[in-house]
């Protein structure tokens, strides 16, 4: 009979005091805030496995062993300097096809006046006969508003796969840095496209110069509409970038710079623009409009000048806040949150010193006794995407599993969506990743990818939140006809409304529970979209939906529908790992030995002493107390269990 040990919720707080309760070493507690570099005699395969934690995504066991047999110089080169590594292999993103029409996403208060007046909109006919005449454009608004998040989400697999197969992981793991940093989002920008080439620029820059690397940014299109710059003109200066690129970007908040500062330096960044991206031939790239740049002197940061957007930028990078920031926003990434200040001050210089050259001080960070002290090792909580890519990398997996979802995971469960920022900061990151609830996800994650029901997990690309999803229902008299999605045609298939009111009933019975109550805890827009406030102002928009020109509810269960057909469905693959071999492999013969074993594979930190023994009692009732025998089904189920166990504990959150 199968047994199961529950950590409890009450696993989340075992985590505080983990983090500062690694066994220590009489040694390696002496290296804490040493810059100086490890010498090969303290180098071994434990240490080349934080190596590839921290800079990277973990390793297998193999990956391990040929990066211990190089000097620590040679590890931390052959990670840093990537780009001689072929990563050919790694396949481009696929679009879907989202724009069959040639237009992209616009807002309605763009689209329905050029409706009421051209008759067209997103490069289709506007209107139609017969009641809700303007609907054809609301539909085609919510099929690519739809489309453009689902495709955006499949972009966000795709970066995790992409970090999962890559040679060059640390090309990726600075990649997320720079993404968190510089954090923009599809959220705003309602452009998959501009995202991924946002990305690929932060990408083509992670272990570059810092220099270049902040006027790349400045000059991104995405950069530019998110955080305004777009708009931002000789006499009616928009302060947005201006702001963040000092408080958020550079210099830290409140590190040497004024109101004044900000105001003025938003005038030096004036003319640096982008055109609007309507159609699928306009192209987004910058531009330095100088009719629309303030050539006016200026005063920020003590020094006047003409000033322009080369010239802010210089003059930043002269502050003494900004190196210390940098440095230090990168030890606290790779080594630990708490930041010595003389540590800091060393690192800062070293980065003046390269001319923000960010490899020395990469190299320097990776290297350092510090870096592989008592106080660093396993002492960082792992992100959602860190803990879900280097699962998946260390069970040796090419794919990440569609069941349970990784989208829906690392988003609505786990709070880390890639190109979804929650705002301009980033993610709040550290202790703010484990909760209770968040523990039980990553645990119950786990347990669905060890053991798939594909039936429990319908595909949540395919299904819409339950106040959209119930519209054809709620509004019998638009004569909308309700679709679901058939896996055989892969595509949405008409059903009669009786057929569709038991398919939901079926859905919040049985398989859609899980997702239901996903959708219970985030906030339903629906009613709000589809029913304004009477007691509100009507805008014009809002009296032409009352005067039954168009219909939103019936235009967002269009648009859902639409989208699911347009965008590619995410892969519903299954994991598919031996775990009997892996032990085998390992040389494993008893059930201590077993759950040594794949603590050892799996854990940065040793598994407490009770937590050990309890999974080792578990795995041993599970086999009868006999050795195992591989060639029993019997012991590759108990093995999965006793891998889900250990993969449950809070010492596998940390890194």
């Amino acid at each position: 009979m199968s047994r199961r040990i529950a950590w409890g919720v009450g696993s989340a707080a075992v985590l505080l005091p983990l983090l500062s309760s690694a066994p220590a070493d009489e040694t390696t507690s002496a290296w804490t805030n040493d810059l100086a570099p490890i010498e090969a005699g303290d180098w071994n395969y434990d240490r080349a496995a934080h190596l590839l934690e921290r800079a990277g995504f973990g390793g297998t066991p193999a990956e391990i062993e040929k990066l211990s047999a190089l000097s620590p110089a040679e590890a931390v080169d052959a990670l840093v300097d990537y780009e001689d590594v072929d990563a050919s292999q790694l396949p481009a993103f696929e679009p879907s096809g989202i724009y069959p029409n040639g237009h992209k996403f616009r807002s309605l208060q763009e689209i329905v006046p050029k409706a009421l007046l051209t008759g067209m909109a997103f490069g289709i006919k506007a209107s139609q006969e017969g009641p809700l005449r303007f609907q054809p454009a609301i539909n085609e608004f919510y099929t690519l508003l739809w489309s453009e998040h689902m495709e955006m989400q499949r972009a966000a697999l795709w970066w995790a796969e992409r970090m999962l197969n890559t040679p060059r992981p640390m090309e990726e793991k600075l990649t997320l840095f720079w993404h968190d940093h510089f954090a923009t989002s599809q959220s705003k920008l309602m452009n998959y496209e501009l995202m991924l080439a946002h990305v690929d620029m932060l990408r083509r820059h992670a272990n570059g110069n810092f220099r270049e690397l902040l006027v790349a940014v400045a000059q991104d299109p995405a950069m530019l509409i998110w955080l305004d710059n777009k708009d931002n003109v000789k006499g009616k200066p928009n302060e947005n970038f201006a702001r963040e690129i000092m408080e958020l970007f550079t210099m830290g908040e409140g590190r040497g710079y004024s109101e004044q500062d900000i105001r003025e330096m938003a005038r030096a960044f004036t003319g640096w623009t982008t055109k609007p991206v309507e159609t699928v031939d306009d192209k987004a790239e910058f531009i330095d409009n100088p009719k629309l740049h303030d050539d006016g002197e200026k005063t920020f940061l003590g020094r006047s000048g003409k000033f322009d957007g080369y010239d802010a930028i210089d003059i930043i990078l002269e502050q003494p806040a900004t190196p210390r920031y940098i440095a230090g926003k990168l030890y606290k990434y790779f080594v630990r949150e708490e930041l010595d200040q003389t540590v800091n001050e060393q690192l800062a210089r070293q980065l003046v010193e390269a001319n923000y050259d960010l490899k020395p001080l990469l190299k320097t960070i990776l290297l350092s006794k510090d870096f592989y002290s008592d106080a660093s090792v396993g002492t960082q909580i792992k992100s959602p995407v860190h803990f879900l890519v280097s699962t998946c990398r260390k069970l040796e997996l090419d794919r990440l599993p569609g069941v349970p979802d990784y989208v829906e995971t690392s988003g609505t469960q786990l709070g880390q969506l890639l190109f979804y920022p929650p705002n301009v900061a980033g993610w709040p990151g550290d202790r703010s990743w484990i909760n209770p609830a968040t523990l039980l996800s990553r645990g119950n994650y786990v347990y669905a990818m060890l053991f798939p029901d594909p039936e429990a997990y319908p595909a949540p690309d395919k299904v819409g939140p339950e106040g959209y999803r119930k519209i054809p229902l709620m509004f019998p008299e638009y004569d909308i006809v309700p679709h679901v999605w058939s896996e055989e045609s892969q595509k949405m298939e008409p059903v009669s409304l009786a057929q569709y009111d038991r398919h939901l009933a079926g859905l919040s019975a049985g398989m859609m529970a899980k997702k239901e109550k996903n959708d219970a805890e985030k906030p339903d827009r629906a009613p709000q979209m589809m029913k304004p406030d009477d007691s509100q102002p009507k805008s014009r928009m809002s009296q032409i939906a009352h005067g039954e020109q168009f219909n939103l509810a019936v235009g967002v269960y269009t648009g859902y529908v639409q989208a699911f057909d347009r965008v590619k469905p995410r892969p519903r693959t299954t994991v598919n790992v031996n775990f009997s071999a892996l032990a085998e492999q390992g040389q494993v013969q008893t059930a201590e030995e077993a759950v040594d074993y794949f603590a050892r594979r799996f854990l940065s930190v040793p598994l407490a002493d009770q937590r050990r023994a309890a999974i080792v009692d578990f795995l041993t009732g599970e086999l009868g107390g006999k050795p195992l025998d591989f060639t029993q089904a019997a012991t590759e189920e108990a093995l999965r269990r006793t891998v889900h166990l250990i993969l449950s504990a809070p010492e596998y959150q940390l890194g």
